[in-house]
This record gives structure tokens, sequence and C-alpha cells, in this order.
């Protein structure tokens, strides 16, 4: 953990950013088919990490990591299965997989339908070495209860 930019920055264990899929990717563009109803184990996503006791979706897009929480604010939908997309204007989204909402992997805004719900997003550094560190306001309030891990 280190504090920068207000932030506590906490590390992602077991996750590198080679580990993660690299959405910008032409080759791996299209690689993939994805069935409406049933995911395949093979099948291109963001990953999926807890850290600050928050459930946490990571996606990668070229050398740049995005970390928004893993619930969609709007029904709940895995977001960490979702496909990136990029609009016309382009930005950057995670499709929810669960009602195809769309969220700025930026701001964590709803780009589609137009509405005010917003996903929270997370600060991240990568390294030199490809290690990830998550930012935090806070600690997480289970910390000082006893019942949190360090």
């Amino acid at each position: 953990m280190s504090l920068s930019d207000d932030y506590l920055y906490f590390k992602v264990e077991n996750v590198h950013i080679s580990d993660l899929y690299d959405w910008s990717d032409p080759k791996q563009k299209g690689k993939y088919s994805r069935p409406k109803l049933k995911r395949r184990e093979s099948a291109p996503s963001g990953s999926l990490v807890h850290i600050n006791e928050e459930k946490i979706a990571l996606f990668r897009h070229g050398e740049k990591v995005y970390a928004m929480q893993e619930r969609c604010p709007h029904m709940g939908g895995p977001l960490h299965l979702g496909d990136i997309e990029e609009l016309p204007d382009q930005t950057l989204c995670v499709r929810c997989p669960w009602h195809s909402w769309r969220f700025s992997l930026e701001t964590g805004h709803v780009m589609q339908p137009k509405t005010d719900k917003v996903a929270i997003t997370f600060p991240v550094k990568v390294d030199c070495d490809g290690n990830i560190s998550l930012g935090f306001l806070e600690f997480a309030s289970d910390y000082f209860s006893g019942s949190g891990e360090f």
C-alpha cells in the first residue's frame, strides 16, 4: 500500500497487466463469439478482484488499465463479464451483459441509455514491472471493526 494524490493505493495481488485481455489488440478482436445465454470460459472479459472489501472489475485497453465497481448500478449485472466498446465519440465503455447499459471506463457515467446513474471508478497505477495498484480515498470500514484483513 502507498499514499499518493490523496489516495491509498493497494496492490492487486495475483493479477499482472499481461494477465488482462487487451481489448485494443486487433488480433484478439473478433476471435471469440459470445453465446447469448451461456458464457464460455475462454471468452474475453475483465478480471474480478477483491480489494479493500470491494469487488472490482479490471479492464485493459492497450497499456491502460481501468477499474470499476463490479456490479452494474442498474440491476446488479456482473460488469467484469461485459464487452468493451468504443463509441463514435471515441469513449471507451463497458457494456453490461444483462441489459446492455454502457458505462464510460474513465468516469463511470452511463453513456447509453441516458440516465443519471454512475458506476464507481477507481484510479489505477501500473508500475514499470506491470504490477497494478488501485486507489481508494479510505480504508474499508471493516478494517477497523476487526473483521477485515490487511
